[in-house]
Parts: C-alpha cells; structure tokens; sequence
C-alpha cells in the first residue's frame, strides 16, 4: 500500500457515490492539483436537466464525460501538470486502463479508495439536493445497485491508499 505524497503527479479518486471521493479530490485541488470530474463535466453541459434524462441517456452522457475526462487527463500529463481524477473508478477494467494509460506517458498512479459502510453512505447520499455536480442526488435503488457492482481494489492493486 502507498501513502499519499503532495509530490506525485497523478491521483486518481476510487470509490461509490457519498464515500468522500470529491471532498478529498477538493483538498489536494487545494494543494495545486487539477481536479478533472466527470459530474463537473456534466453538470456543465445539461445542469439539473440530468435528472430529468432516462436512465439510458444518463449512462451515455457519463461514457461520454469519461471519454472527455481521459482527453483532457493525456493533455495535462503531457503539460507536466499535477492532476486528481474524480470519479468512481468501480471497475478494475476501467482502473487497470488508466494504469496502462499513465504506463505509456511514463507517469506513476496513486490510486485513492474511498470507503464508508452502505449505511453511512445512504446518509449522506439522502441529504443531496441535486444543486450542483458535487450534489448529484443518487436513489436508494442505485445506491444498492452501485454497493453490488462495485469492484473493490484487490490485493495485487498495490498502487492504493486507503482512507
């Protein structure tokens, strides 16, 4: 298991929604990281029209954001600045491209897991308001959806910290 170092250049969020990911991407941010959010992408573009999306449009608006993150993600590498990935991350397929990603750049990974028990994640998740990217409000049916296909990191994910 790694420790976080102010000095590393790429940090990259690991957790479900309401596991305090974006409050400590919002802390390093602080520290002169680049904090590239999937929500922020989105709430941009369609703000608190996303709630009113079906479920399939919301998907493909988030794979879009993804795909968008990840562009933005290789300028910023290449530019030398420092930079923390606010998303998910809930699959090892998803996290193990992003290794191969920083691999080819030639830049080292710490990855963040954000862990909170399911019923300290609905409390928080119950009091958003859906008021901004940082607020996006997630059901009790999804969170469970998102608790059950969740892949938590794995002991061979040596690159974590663990909060």
């Amino acid at each position: 298991m790694k420790r976080f170092d102010e000095q590393c250049q790429v940090v990259i969020m690991c957790g479900i929604s309401g596991s305090g990911k974006t409050h400590f991407a919002q802390q390093i941010e602080e520290k002169g990281f680049v904090r590239l959010s999937t929500d922020a992408l989105i709430w941009e573009k369609v703000g608190d029209k996303l709630f009113e999306l079906s479920k399939e449009d919301q998907r493909k608006l988030f794979n879009e954001s993804r795909v968008e993150v990840l562009r933005q993600f290789v300028g910023l590498v290449k530019a030398g600045q420092k930079i923390v990935v606010d998303a998910t991350h809930c699959r090892r397929s998803a996290r193990d491209d992003i290794r191969r990603l920083c691999g080819e750049m030639q830049v080292e990974p710490v990855f963040v897991y954000c862990h909170a028990p399911k019923e300290e994640l609905w409390r928080r998740l119950s009091q958003r308001k859906g008021e901004g990217p940082d607020d996006l409000i997630v059901t009790e049916e999804e969170l469970t959806d998102y608790w059950k296909g969740f892949e938590r990191p794995q002991k061979d994910e040596t690159d974590f910290i663990f909060l």
